[in-house]
């Protein structure tokens, strides 16, 4: 009986060590053959999102906007050169801002302005030569403007792009080069009486 016993303790420790061997064989070739799947979640950002959609509806400008060539008369492209002219400076009206009364009301506006272009020498003598006529141009763009024209980044870019627009049109006439690339505020500020 004593030796009945001792058999079935030696059968059962030889099962359990066999089924232990087994399920170590069997974690080592799985762990092989498996491949561990991690899934990665994409965690939104709901900060961005906003501001994803408050730019798609124009209330916040992009912060890296789309470069946009534009093709000069000459029918090359447009490459602006790093030279900026400032039209306050030069001529007989060196030094002075832009300031003026906004058309009926009491607010008042004062700015600076830098023009660019590619072909930047010619423009500083150009701004230079024409000093006058350019201030009345700017003059008369600001003339055509109430107070809230100047709300927000859009109101401002929109004086901008007018100025560009009627210096290079008066460029054109008067048969000269360069086109004027771009028009950049220096300072500005509207003050209310």
């Amino acid at each position: 009986m004593f030796m009945a016993a001792k058999n079935k303790k030696l059968i059962i420790y030889l099962i359990a060590a066999f089924t232990s061997i087994l399920t170590f064989i069997f974690f080592i070739i799985a762990n092989e053959v498996m491949e561990e799947k991690k899934e990665i979640k994409n965690e939104k950002n709901i900060y961005e999102i906003a501001k994803e959609e408050a730019i798609k509806i124009g209330r916040l400008e992009p912060e890296i906007k789309e470069k946009i060539q534009e093709i000069g008369p000459d029918g090359k492209l447009i490459i602006p050169s790093i030279t900026y002219s400032d039209i306050g400076g030069m001529g007989d009206n060196s030094n002075r801002s832009f300031r003026t009364n906004i058309s009926n009301s009491n607010s008042f506006i004062s700015f600076d302005l830098a023009f660019s272009s590619y072909k930047g020498e010619q423009l500083t003598d150009y701004l230079t030569d024409y000093d006058s006529d350019f201030r009345n141009i700017v003059y008369s763009e600001i003339a055509k403007r109430k107070p809230s024209d100047f709300n927000g980044s859009k109101g401002k870019k929109s004086l901008l792009d007018d100025i560009k627009e009627q210096f290079n049109s008066y460029l054109l006439k008067k048969d000269l080069d360069p086109i004027i690339f771009g028009v950049h505020y220096k300072v500005f500020a509207i003050t209310e009486r």
